[in-house]
């Protein structure tokens, strides 16, 4: 049974974070890295700590000694511009918790500091309370990507995945754009299907590295 959780709706307008008119996926550009920053602000959207228009109208100004404001500039008003060379989770869990400690509480596991099998087990966990997960991972060769993971479904053989990609559009009466498939009884790095690649032949295998649980504070 696929379990989608309820803090996002699908409705005439597009997905939007239930109770809100707010359409949550974000699309990255062609030109830039930031897909840890698109899906940190998927999932803050979704958790109602901020509205879309806060990281979308950039006529919008925001008072800087505000927890939205510093969050803001660490993440869209920095030095990095485009982000060409991406966040690490890691980092940008911290730079999030030093920006925007008031509004949210964050939890980040990798393969380092816990076995695979446990971190499948944390992501079916979070998911089950209804929160969204941002997931990190990384191809053979050299890159990674991140995504915001709003479901899943369980079998035999692997767990399935629903996830917002902001590497790619989302199709209109849909609440996913990309479904990645962990093989959970395989002991290998690569061992996680990624669905979207293989409509573009491209390498399909990659390697979850780690996930980062975000809730309202």
């Amino acid at each position: 049974m696929i379990h989608i959780i309820d803090k996002v709706s699908l409705t005439s307008n597009g997905l939007v974070a239930t109770g809100t008119k707010d359409l949550i996926h974000l699309h990255q550009g062609d030109m830039d890295g930031a897909c840890a920053v698109y899906s940190l602000m998927m999932c803050l959207i979704i958790n109602r700590s901020i509205k879309r228009l806060d990281v979308t109208d950039l006529d919008k100004k925001h008072d800087g000694r505000s927890s939205k404001g510093r969050l803001v500039d660490t993440f869209l008003n920095n030095a990095k511009g485009l982000v060409r060379e991406g966040y690490e989770l890691e980092v940008l869990n911290t730079e999030l918790l030093h920006a925007f400690k008031k509004c949210v509480s964050t939890a980040w596991y990798s393969t380092e500091n816990a076995k695979k099998q446990e971190l499948y087990a944390i992501i079916k966990s979070s998911l089950d309370e209804h929160s969204p997960i941002e997931l990190g991972f990384s191809w053979k060769r050299k890159g990674g990507h991140a995504i915001t993971v709003i479901g899943y479904e369980e079998h035999k053989a692997y767990l399935r995945l629903f996830c917002l990609d902001p590497g790619y559009p989302l199709q209109e009466g849909q609440y996913w754009n990309n479904v990645l498939d962990i093989d959970i009884d395989n002991g290998a790095k690569f061992n996680t299907y990624n669905h979207q690649e293989s409509r573009y032949g491209r390498e399909v295998f990659v390697s979850i590295e780690d996930v980062l649980m975000i809730q309202k504070a």
